[in-house]
């Protein structure tokens, strides 16, 4: 493993800066709600909770939720195509090609990823609308279940204080944005909402995209709590330029494998909800949530068109219980989480032909969990939780075909924390996880998997720590995952199978400091191993999992109103996706950096930032089946300005 030693250098030094510039008054503990479902302080959770506040947001030049995330250690954002986050995942703990379906993404804690293989929609959640982005690195099996195996990341929107704005963007190919958010009290209701428009001809040929999505959320606050109706909407149509050999990829980049591909995406939900504080010790919340998907996309060279609809129910009763353990404080969160979903594909060999394929599947998810958290002393917190998940997975096509994928799944998980000081905090903490396998990967390229899938399963040990200050703060995390049964597809069978052992381990590290009124620091590294642990390619690395990723920020603040960044990544080798074995050339690291102008008077915000400033060439994703490399290149350099008027 050999770091990028200037991207590491300087990750280094603005990690370890805050350790010569300490502050004798450290901030109190963040209150968050993805440690517990409920808004609890940060202080006494057995793990880093990372937030990512609105100013952060801002700072950052993003222009979607995938841009905001690249910048923390420890959560690697592959794009396949494009600058508005389209066909985007998220790798935490080093899962690779399965990173998706082993991350947790939620919005107020409805889950976003989809019952099917396919990526987070991201575009569910305009960037205006969100409040904060609460990150937890590391099982959050226990509270959420299915999918938080790597990671969760809660992203909260909801009221805010009245008032609005108004921004307008341009930008390079033909690139635009118009969005609009409006948040108004009156009385007792809470109204807030948001939409967004985003355009662009797009870096390679046959990579034209248009999103538009709009959410909002209507509260009713009375003396002990608050109902609540949310509901979003995005729709997104993409050209699909494919993968280039590596041929291809060397003399034009730009270019696409097919000019006629596309894809076109629908989503909505509606979501009751309330939080009823029942008495100074009990606090209920539940919600009722109706989601439903509409996806077509069309692979001219493959002759495949397929329509694919998802609909899915969700109840999620919830109990906070202040209680005490005699003289000890002590609370205890109490759920039930249930999940009703079903999913119809319609395929045909263009978009005009008849269909010549239906597939039905439908899945029942039932959980009961429990955590509880005991102050054994002023300073030091116990965690204990349980879990209990059932699955009932049934499909069907119309050539015949059944298949029934049943299994029932128990974890555990104890954390202990440590605040010795103000501002200074310790955790340990350890337990199992598990993942179900999602409804694509019940399926073959002529039918289903011939043998059920038994569910992942996994043991972990996570250590670190948080210093926290007025003006600085450092979050580090080393961590040891031992996974069995991980789902992936097999080239020998053409199918889905339970595979070989593997093991994810590593170390992260965030952190940033206000130096004085003119600078502002911050960066992150995340040095980690995901690996076999048995069979043939047992010692191998995992296909695309970066032994090295980094990140380092500067921002200068040369007065009230201005805020210039620089802000760079650094993502190491990684094998190419599909080359289990290591035997072919790796994916080449790179190195890129993003420029951010802000200006900020009175009401009006205008904003510049070019993408990618030194034009690099790179490829986040590629994969080789030793049929010969393929890839699928990033934008190059890209310019974008946008003004904001706040009333």
């Amino acid at each position: 493993m050999k770091p990028h030693p200037k991207i590491l250098a300087a990750t280094l030094s603005v990690l370890l800066f805050p350790l010569a510039h300490a502050e004798q008054n450290a901030s109190p503990g963040t209150v968050v709600v993805t440690a517990s479902r409920f808004s609890e302080s940060s202080l006494g959770a057995a793990a880093n909770v990372l937030v990512i506040g609105r100013e952060d947001i801002a700072a950052s030049g993003a222009a979607t939720l995938p841009d905001v995330l690249k910048n923390v250690a420890g959560v690697v954002v592959r794009p396949l195509y494009g600058s508005i986050g389209a066909d985007t995942a998220i790798d935490m703990r080093g899962f690779g090609d399965g990173a998706g379906q082993r991350t947790l993404v939620l919005l107020n804690g409805q889950r976003l990823n989809p019952l099917d293989s396919g990526s987070v929609d991201w575009g569910l959640v305009p960037l205006d609308s969100i409040e904060r982005v609460e990150i937890v690195s590391g099982s959050g099996a226990v509270l959420y279940g299915d999918n938080a195996v790597g990671g969760v990341i809660n992203i909260i929107t909801g009221s805010r204080k009245d008032g609005g704005s108004v921004v307008v963007g341009l930008g390079s190919r033909d690139g635009r944005q118009l969005a609009a958010n409006l948040a108004r009290r009156v009385g007792d209701f809470d109204l807030a909402l948001a939409a967004n428009h985003q355009e662009t001809d797009g870096w390679r040929r046959n990579n034209a995209q248009e999103r538009n999505n709009a959410n909002g959320r209507l509260g009713y606050r009375f003396e002990s709590g608050e109902a609540f109706l949310d509901m979003g909407w995005s729709k997104l149509e993409a050209g699909l330029p494919g993968v280039l050999t590596q041929a291809q990829y060397r003399a034009n980049p730009r270019q696409a494998e097919t000019l006629d591909s596309r894809a076109e995406r629908r989503a909505g939900f509606v979501r009751p909800g309330f939080e009823w504080r029942v008495s100074d010790s009990l606090t209920l919340a539940a919600e009722l949530t109706r989601s439903e998907t509409d996806n077509e996309s069309w692979i001219s060279n493959f002759s495949s068109f397929d329509n694919r609809r998802t609909d899915t129910v969700s109840f999620t009763p919830r109990l906070l219980w202040k209680h005490g353990l005699g003289s000890l404080a002590s609370t205890t969160t109490l759920g039930v989480d249930y999940y009703d979903g079903e999913l119809d594909s319609r395929r045909s060999s263009t978009p005009s032909a008849p269909v010549n394929k239906i597939v039905r599947i439908d899945q029942i998810s039932r959980a009961v969990y429990v955590q509880n958290r005991t102050e054994l002393a002023s300073s030091v917190s116990l965690t204990l939780g349980g879990r209990e998940q059932t699955i009932d997975q049934k499909a069907t096509d119309t050539a015949g075909g059944r298949i029934s994928n049943d299994h029932r799944q128990t974890i555990g998980e104890i954390g202990l924390a440590y605040r010795p000081v103000n501002g200074l905090r310790f955790f340990v903490r350890g337990g199992s996880t598990f993942r179900f396998a999602n409804l694509d990967e019940l399926t073959t390229f002529a039918g289903f998997v011939s043998e059920t899938l038994r569910p992942e399963r996994g043991s972990f040990i996570d250590l670190g720590g948080q210093w926290s200050g007025a003006s600085h703060t450092l979050q580090v995390t080393a961590y040891d995952l031992k996974m069995k049964d991980e789902i992936a597809f097999s080239l020998l069978t053409f199918e889905n199978e339970n595979l070989a052992k593997t093991r994810h381990r590593g170390i992260e590290a965030n952190g940033s400091v206000d130096v004085n009124r003119f600078w502002k620091l911050s960066g992150g590294v995340n040095l980690q191993s995901a690996t076999f642990r048995e069979g043939s390619d047992r010692g191998n690395d995992i296909p695309l999992v970066p032994r090295v990723q980094a990140n380092a920020g500067v921002h200068f603040l040369p007065s009230a109103e201005w805020d210039i960044a620089l802000l760079a990544q650094h993502i190491g080798r990684r094998y190419f996706g599909g080359d289990t074995g290591n035997v072919r050339p790796r994916l080449p690291a790179y190195s890129i950096a993003d420029l951010v102008v802000t200006w900020q008077h009175a009401r009006w915000t205008a904003r510049g930032r070019v993408l990618n400033l030194a034009d690099k060439r790179y490829a986040p994703t590629g994969y080789d089946f030793g049929f010969g490399s393929s890839y699928y290149p990033a934008d190059g350099r890209s310019f974008f300005a946008d003004l904001r008027y706040s009333f």
